[in-house]
């Protein structure tokens, strides 16, 4: 697992190797086949990596449009301009970025990879169920990282001290909605 990185910038949270892992049987059945279409991609690998890339991008997009990622700003002092959205560098990731790389790989395969073999005509199929479950991951990571930002170093010196630190806990709690409450005049 490892980022790929061109001179100093981040392009990528994962590698075509990192994607193959997280659903192998899907490439070992060679459901995904390029030998007969107009310009496809010389390599796999090659292919699946250009998709980790656009999904590092949704990925980056995704976190700059957050609510949470605004406060996150306004709570380091690095603040912003309110007429335009926040933006978000990838190479201050310094922790946690195995859980980067694999939201990634989860993004890729949901989002480029499975949609190109799923049966959509069947929501039983295989590959629906996986689009399914490697969007819930997806969703589940996300929410964590953006919850727990603990892994981003605002001063780029190294370390994530304290003051960059903004941890969310979240309550699962039950409430009753308005719908159920009752109002007696």
């Amino acid at each position: 697992m490892a980022f790929i990185i061109s001179g100093s910038d981040v392009i990528s949270y994962a590698e075509a190797l990192d994607v193959r892992d997280k659903d192998q049987r899907l490439f070992e059945s060679s459901e995904i086949d390029f030998t007969n279409v107009p310009d496809a991609p010389g390599n796999l690998n090659n292919y699946i990596e250009d998709l980790t890339q656009k999904s590092t991008n949704r990925i980056n997009e995704k976190i700059r449009a957050s609510a949470r990622w605004r406060e996150y700003l306004g709570y380091t002092g690095t603040g912003f301009d309110i007429n335009s959205i926040p933006t978000f560098n990838p190479n201050k990731i310094v922790g946690r970025k195995a859980d980067f790389t694999d939201m990634c790989c989860y993004y890729t395969l949901k989002e480029y990879l499975l949609p190109k073999v799923a049966d959509f005509g069947n929501p039983e199929s295989s590959e629906v169920q996986k689009i399914q479950y490697y969007d819930d991951k997806f969703n589940e990571i996300f929410t964590e990282l953006i919850n727990m930002l603990d892994w981003f170093d605002d001063d780029q010196d190294g370390v994530v001290e304290d003051g960059e630190k903004m941890v969310r806990f979240s309550l699962t709690r039950r409430t009753r909605g308005r719908r159920s409450t009752t109002r007696v005049r």
